[in-house]
């Protein structure tokens, strides 16, 4: 039999090693999860690739000099963005150099088979936390839901979001344990990929109620935020505050607050159509010599059509100094007295849950603290794109019944489907279908805003009495 922790008992783990038929289970998972996604790696390419529309023209540029935080700003953080780097360099090393076209598709390729084996990791960080927490059974249907879920290989054939989410999951686990530096290290590693993982910070401070492993954690997150800056801040630290600067300037997308503010667009981060012309680059302090190297760079590379003109001045947007191209549309008056209004509410509340739990929680409530914050800071987020929902699939298949777990996925599922592919390549932007891209946008963002109330609203109960 496949002894399960008692409820009244959150500590207790079910022993190890794994029983021979659990083992076999396992493996028989990670075979087929592995095959299925790399296979569809080589077979289905996706609508979007974030790979091969935004960071190739910039991998590109690495041949030129140009290297991200040193000569341009990213929206992404550092560590994010030298893994990158570093892909790049083992595209060139496995593939070498050829057309635009193999250079591409070798990049693209490496990207993919990286990703997939960060959410590898994860899904055996899933496995062990349901385990941990609810058995050995639970974990493994925990792990075919995830293995059969659209959202999961849509991002990990379309984006980077894996790696950060591997590490917001290790420091997860971490935390559970009661290990708060290792976590805060591990998270800190996940704030500068990407900065959601910073969100479980206040969970790794329930993993202990002594104040002195409390600072010992928030020092470490302190120090290793500033060890993977530290490279940068002698010659590029205004690219590092440029990239901050982006977020804070970058418009609401995709949210009931982008609604309020009335704009139907998607997350891009570049100068407008007014913009983008030969004056842009004295314009907005774009150094001497970019524009030569960027014109340099064979056309093909920045694609194919009208999206070439666009993704050229995306690119050279990053080598500027003045951002004010970004959110040039001023909101509604009122909007920022909404938003902030609703902030402060809602500050108070996660404030007020925070001192209302036990200095130090269970490992189970640890964990459902960590998706209560995640669920807090998505609902108030100004933006979404639909690859944050691999953030949210993981932590509500580990803190909730696998099949309660499997019914919120796959919603949350359907209104990520909703918005890419339906929206963003079929309706926005085309000739006619303007009031169906809207009408398809606003149910898409109002149904997942009310997911993520109705899971936050469900763990609520459980931070006081799982």
């Amino acid at each position: 039999m496949d002894p399960t922790p008692d409820h009244r008992d959150t500590t207790r783990s079910v022993p190890t090693p794994l029983p021979r038929d659990a083992r076999r289970e396992l493996a028989l998972i990670l075979t087929l999860f592995l095959a299925l996604r790399l296979m569809s790696a080589w077979w289905f390419q996706p609508l979007y690739s974030e790979a091969q529309s935004f960071f190739f023209p910039f991998a590109w540029l690495q041949g030129a000099g140009y290297y991200p935080f040193f000569d341009y700003w990213l929206e992404y953080p550092p560590v994010l963005a030298y893994l990158l780097v570093g892909l790049r360099e083992a595209a060139v090393w496995l593939g070498g150099r050829g057309t635009v076209a193999w250079e591409r598709a070798c990049f693209v390729r490496t990207v993919q088979v990286s990703s997939i084996v960060w959410e590898t990791g994860s899904l055996g960080l899933v496995y062990a936390l349901v385990r941990r927490l609810r058995g050995t059974r639970a974990a493994a249907k925990a792990c075919w839901v995830y293995l059969a879920l659209f959202s999961t290989a849509f991002v990990a054939l379309s984006y980077v979001d894996s790696f950060p989410v591997f590490l917001m999951l290790v420091g997860l686990m971490l935390a559970s344990q009661g290990r708060p530096v290792w976590s805060a290290i591990g998270l800190a590693g996940g704030f500068m990929a990407k900065v959601f993982p910073i969100v479980l910070l206040p969970t790794v401070w329930k993993s202990t109620a002594r104040w002195r492993r409390r600072l010992a954690a928030t020092g470490a997150f302190v120090l290793f935020v500033g060890y993977f800056s530290a490279p940068f801040l002698a010659t590029g630290r205004h690219w590092l505050w440029h990239s901050l600067e982006s977020m804070a300037r970058r418009p609401p997308w995709e949210t009931v607050w982008a609604l309020l503010d009335g704009r139907y667009g998607f997350g891009y981060v570049g100068p407008m159509p007014g913009d983008m012309t030969p004056g842009f680059f004295e314009k907005y302090g774009v150094r001497a010599g970019v524009r030569g190297a960027l014109h340099a760079v064979p056309a093909e590379v920045f694609g194919q059509g009208r999206m070439a003109g666009l993704h050229f001045y995306r690119v050279a947007s990053r080598f500027a100094r003045d951002l004010s191209f970004l959110g040039s549309r001023p909101p509604r008056r009122w909007f920022w007295w909404v938003y902030g209004g609703v902030g402060l509410l809602l500050g108070l509340f996660y404030l007020g849950v925070f001192a209302r739990l036990p200095a130090e929680l269970p490992p189970r409530r640890r964990v459902t603290f960590a998706a209560f914050s995640v669920l807090v800071f998505f609902f108030y987020s100004k933006g979404w794109s639909p690859q944050f929902a691999l953030y949210l699939i993981p932590l509500v298949l580990i803190v909730l019944p696998v099949e309660r777990a499997a019914l919120w996925c796959l919603l949350l599922t359907a209104t990520a489907f909703l918005e890419m592919p339906i929206w963003t390549h079929h309706l926005e932007g085309y000739p006619g279908r303007a009031a169906s891209a809207r009408l398809v946008l606003e149910v898409a963002v109002v149904a997942r805003t009310l997911l993520l109330v109705g899971l936050a609203a469900r763990l609520v109960p459980r931070l006081f009495r799982d």
